[in-house]
């Protein structure tokens, strides 16, 4: 059995209710797809998603133990790690999906005319939603308590990022050639650098 960490309801509805903007801003993003003729896409992404899905779903296995007081100093430092978390995975997201506009897709996928955006958080990373998504773990984790399955969790969710950012970096280099090279040379695919 996996051990948990006490938590605070504090943490709990904080991790909750930024979770309900985090999936409207999904939602939010999926609904403005627009139509995808001429497109050329690797289903073989969909296992990267099954992975990072799987990742994401063992930092939330196990039992949850609420017990902190939610204003005792752990209460608000989990709290304020919780909010940290995720209202970085939801300013990732958000800004990712923006500046990608109509090239944002689930299946990695290039159009008849994809852009290579540069501008946002892809001034600074080539995958910033994968960071945002990681940001989510962390954030399902610091919430529930779950610090021990973070060792597995965090493993398979960089595994299927891995297969995900590879196959879209080979797609992005078949369309865009040197010009991507360059990007791809000059920019860290998920970790910024700080210099």
């Amino acid at each position: 059995m996996w051990s948990m960490v006490p938590v605070s309801h504090l943490q709990l509805w904080a991790f909750f209710g930024l979770s309900l903007i985090f999936f409207f801003l999904l939602a939010r993003a999926f609904s403005r797809r627009t139509g995808e003729a001429g497109t050329t896409r690797d289903s073989r992404s969909r296992f990267g998603i099954l992975l990072q899905s799987l990742g994401i779903a063992v930092a939330a296995v196990g039992h949850v133990k609420p017990m902190l007081a939610s204003f005792s100093p752990a209460g608000l430092a989990g709290a304020a790690a919780v909010v940290l978390l995720m209202g970085g995975a939801i300013m990732l997201f958000a800004s990712s999906s923006n500046a990608l506009g109509r090239n944002w897709s689930i299946v990695a996928r290039t159009r008849s005319d994809h852009e290579l955006v540069q501008s946002g958080p892809y001034a600074r990373i080539r995958h910033p939603i994968y960071l945002g998504l990681l940001l989510f773990l962390l954030g399902l984790a610091t919430a529930y308590g779950h610090w021990m399955q973070l060792m597995i969790a965090v493993p398979i969710y960089l595994v299927g990022t891995k297969i995900r950012t590879s196959i879209e970096d080979r797609l992005l280099e078949q369309r865009f050639g040197d010009v991507f090279r360059d990007y791809r040379n000059s920019t860290p695919a998920l970790i910024p650098r700080l210099f």
